[in-house]
């Protein structure tokens, strides 16, 4: 058991912007199955067909800042994605050990929408991450999740090497 006190993360853009002093939230993609409804003839209960894939992945965050250097990255040309690295620092309020997560995603800036301007507080914009390609997430240093589209999908989930003989195959 453990008891878990987010401590600090920060948004790095391109390996080479570190947005600790403009981030407000960063909300790392979700990891949801695609599942289809079904319910067999003459079943009186729906049951969820799961294992279809996993839906698209996105990672909105917000900044407290107009930075150029951000949402010039908005767009491009098709092919154009940046690299994206998410990190947290968090410590176990149980036992005091402390952990680093860690997000590296490359994709694209789909979405930038500026915050409702109101007087006397601070103002910034809500982005999104999107079109993600390559997503790896890390824990204490341990890959737990690995999706690579373009080398055929799951790489690593759970921690496990999963896939390895369909990449070899199709790819």
């Amino acid at each position: 058991m453990s008891l878990p006190i987010l401590r600090g993360f920060t948004l790095i853009v391109n390996d080479d912007k570190n947005l600790v002093l403009e981030i407000e939230s960063l909300q790392l993609p979700a990891l949801e199955e695609i599942t289809e409804d079904f319910q067999p003839g003459g079943g009186d209960l729906q049951i969820q067909v799961a294992g279809l894939g996993v839906k698209a992945l996105e990672a909105p965050f917000k900044l407290k800042s107009h930075s150029p250097a951000v949402t010039g990255l908005f767009g491009g040309p098709p092919g154009v994605r940046r690299t994206f690295t998410g990190k947290k620092f968090v410590v176990d309020e149980l036992d005091g050990t402390e952990h680093e997560h860690a997000i590296d995603m490359t994709g694209r800036l789909i979405s930038i929408t500026e915050e409702e301007m109101s007087g006397g507080k601070a103002s910034g914009y809500d982005h999104k991450i999107g079109s993600i390609l390559n997503y790896s997430y890390m824990a204490d240093g341990k890959v737990l999740h690995r999706f690579s589209f373009t080398a055929g999908g799951w790489m690593v989930r759970g921690g496990v090497p999963v896939n390895e003989g369909r990449r070899r195959v199709l790819f």
